[in-house]
């Protein structure tokens, strides 16, 4: 097992409750999602620049387009 280091975090309500929807809805933990998050972040920012696009293309054949904005 990989050496963990314990972090703790404020959060806005809404990202809170965002954060236990996505646990239950996945069947993990809390803790689970926010590695997964900052994974995701970690691939899409050594991966995505500023101008880059990144595409999803659903079953039915649409795309979107996920937008990042800086912040402030």
């Amino acid at each position: 097992m990989a050496e963990t280091v314990k972090v703790q975090a404020e959060l806005p309500v809404e990202l809170f409750n965002a954060l236990k929807e996505l646990a239950t809805r996945r069947g993990v933990s809390a803790n689970t999602i926010v590695q997964q998050a900052i994974r995701t972040e970690k691939l899409l920012a050594d991966n995505v620049a500023p101008d880059d696009k990144v595409l999803i293309t659903k079953k039915n054949n649409t795309v979107q387009q996920i937008l990042f904005e800086k912040l402030k």
